[in-house]
């Protein structure tokens, strides 16, 4: 993570690389989000993304499949991280512990979403994120998470 880029590069700079290859498990999801807005102050700082639920996302029942919300929170809890990234603390963005995910309403193939993505704590080892999916016409919430993350950078000197 170039630290000399600003919080909005380092986003897009993610947002990209996910972006990239299209036979990873990212490839599914990346085509369908747009970077919306930056909160890169603390104690918090927070990444907003628009979502398009597509085919691809879909169950049986024509909703958003479970799997791939979770994959989504995945994914956009963990860019905030960006945003305080330094050499030796979470440039490398982590490893995920443990992520949780309550559904709470559909989301059909077509909704427009919004996802906000939020850094609660962060230290040398763990971070704590948290998740909100909304629809995007009337705000309702359709799911949350929790993410717990592990820092997988080596020290500084070995980077």
């Amino acid at each position: 993570m170039d630290s000399s880029m600003s919080p909005e590069e380092r986003i897009k700079a993610f947002v990209g690389f996910t972006a990239q290859k299209d036979e990873n498990w990212q490839s599914r999801i990346s085509p369908y989000v747009k970077l919306v807005s930056i909160k890169s102050d603390r104690p918090h700082p927070a990444v907003t993304f628009s979502f398009l639920v597509d085919e691809c996302h879909n169950n049986a029942t024509g909703n958003m499949h479970g799997g791939a919300i979770a994959t989504l929170f995945d994914w956009a809890t963990s860019m905030p991280l960006a945003l305080i990234a330094k050499p030796g603390f979470w440039s490398y963005m982590g490893v995920t512990r443990n992520l949780a995910v309550s559904y709470l309403r559909p989301a059909p193939v077509g909704t427009e979403c919004l996802l906000e993505a939020e850094v609660v704590s962060a230290g040398r080892s763990l971070a704590l994120l948290k998740g909100t999916l909304r629809r995007k016409s009337d705000g309702a919430i359709l799911a949350t998470c929790t993410h717990d993350k592990v820092n997988t950078d080596p020290p500084p000197s070995k980077m």
